[in-house]
Parts: C-alpha cells; sequence; structure tokens
C-alpha cells in the first residue's frame, strides 16, 4: 500500500488532482475491455446518460479488484482517512466527436459533501474520484479536462472564463488518476478515432456519503473480500470500522 508521496502530495494540493502512470498492465487492460464488451452496451449518444454505465462491480471480478488496488489504496486513506468507504460508482464510454459533462465544482460556493482542506500538514477531502482509462486519453483528443488549483479558489468560476485556464490532462490506458471533487472539472468532446472508456468510482470519509448508493452496494458483499467489505460500509461516525 502506498500512500502519497511527497511530490504528490505537493502536487495534489497544488493542482487538485495527481496521476500515477501505468498502474495497469496489458493483460489487467485487456481483461478490463473484455469485461466491458461483455456488458452489451448500447451505443453511446450525446448525453450523459446514455455515455455512463452502472452494474459493472457486480459483472466482473476484474472490475472489483479495482477498488482496494494496492496502487490506490494508499492515496485514499491519506485523502480521505482509515475510515475511507465507496460512495459510488460507474463506467464511461463515449464515441468520437460527442461532448461530455461541462464544467462543474470549484472551492466555492464550499461544499459540505465536496470539499478540500489542509490543516496541521493534513489533507481533508470530501468526495475524492477515481478514474481508470482503459484507452489512451492523448494530448488534443478530449476527456478529463479542469481548471487547475480551483479547489482552492475563493470565488466561484466566473461565467464564460478564457478557454486557456481549462487543461486537459493526457492520459494513457492502465494510469490511474485521482482528483478531488472540489476541483472545477468536466469533459472535453472526444476527438479520438475510439471510443473513450473509463471507470470512474467515488470515494469519501466513512462519516459522509454523497448520495444514498450504499443502499445497492450493500448487495455486493458476498463476492468481496473483507477489506473491500469494509469499503462499502454505510456512512457512521461511531461504527465505522477503518479499512486498512
Amino acid at each position: 500500500m502506498i500512500g502519497l508521496k511527497e511530490h504528490e502530495r505537493y502536487r495534489f494540493d497544488l493542482d487538485g488532482f495527481v496521476v500515477r502512470r501505468s498502474v495497469l498492465g496489458r493483460r489487467e487492460l485487456a481483461a478490463l475491455n473484455r469485461a466491458v464488451d461483455d456488458l452489451r452496451l448500447p451505443p453511446p449518444g450525446d448525453s450523459i446518460g446514455s455515455q455512463r454505465f452502472n452494474g459493472h462491480l457486480a459483472a466482473a471480478q476484474v472490475f472489483r479488484d479495482l477498488l482496494d488496488h494496492e496502487d490506490l489504496l494508499g492515496l485514499l486513506v491519506d485523502l480521505c482517512g482509515p475510515a475511507v468507504r465507496l460512495d459510488h460508482a460507474y463506467g464511461l464510454i463515449m464515441g468520437p466527436g460527442t461532448s461530455g459533462l461541462g464544467l462543474h465544482g470549484g472551492g466555492t460556493p464550499h461544499d459540505p459533501s465536496q470539499f478540500y482542506e489542509v490543516h496541521d500538514g493534513r489533507i481533508f477531502t470530501g468526495l475524492v474520484a477515481v478514474m481508470w482509462p482503459l484507452v489512451d486519453h492523448e494530448a488534443g483528443k478530449g476527456g478529463f479536462c479542469c481548471v487547475p488549483g480551483s479547489h482552492r479558489a475563493n470565488f466561484p468560476l466566473p461565467a464564460n472564463i478564457d478557454r486557456s485556464w481549462v487543461q486537459e490532462v493526457p492520459l494513457r490506458a492502465g494510469d490511474l488518476m485521482v482528483f478531488t471533487e472540489a476541483l472545477t472539472h468536466g469533459t472535453s468532446p472526444w476527438r479520438s478515432r475510439e471510443q473513450r472508456r473509463a471507470l470512474f468510482h467515488k470515494y469519501a470519509p466513512g462519516h459522509l456519503a454523497w448520495g444514498p448508493d450504499y443502499v445497492e452496494l450493500a448487495a455486493l458483499a458476498p463476492v468481496l473480500t473483507e477489506r473491500q467489505r469494509r469499503l462499502i460500509q454505510k456512512p457512521a461516525i461511531y461504527s465505522h470500522q477503518p479499512v486498512v
């Protein structure tokens, strides 16, 4: 289990996200993409509803293996605390030429479930997003974008901002990206020739919930490991067991 390294902590505080390169190998990526194929999803359109899919965690072990991956869990503990919990999860597919979700989030106005603070040298976060790209997200081809540093903004995002403020983050299949939902972020139009594929798993401190998905996640308990079962505990302050 590898927590935030010194340079990662600095960059996360500076930018609002961190990327670990080449976490997944070719065999893992091939298995994950086959598992997406096996879901037999309808072709995605321009709407967010047609691009997102759920139920993948129940469908295949290879998806569940990512929940507490050894290259991820230490990051989550550093950002959300030892009682970190999985809040919700979904996958995303986009066809060439389609648009994604516009810019949202930001450090101001304050959101009690999606916040970012630093006290006494320790990071405290609300909802944290984990992105597993299953195909390359090449520079200039669209995908995840953000306004770096906006998770610490003290003023709301102005209307009609200069697009030069918005940065696309190039990723390779198998990379691991973690960002705070307090960051102003969104999805640039997908300009690659192949279908965009990515998994998004959202985590929170043990006492917080962004949504009610913990009710549905509880049904996964029989197919999870003991550590993963602790990850899907319902939000609580006093009774929540540490994951590690």
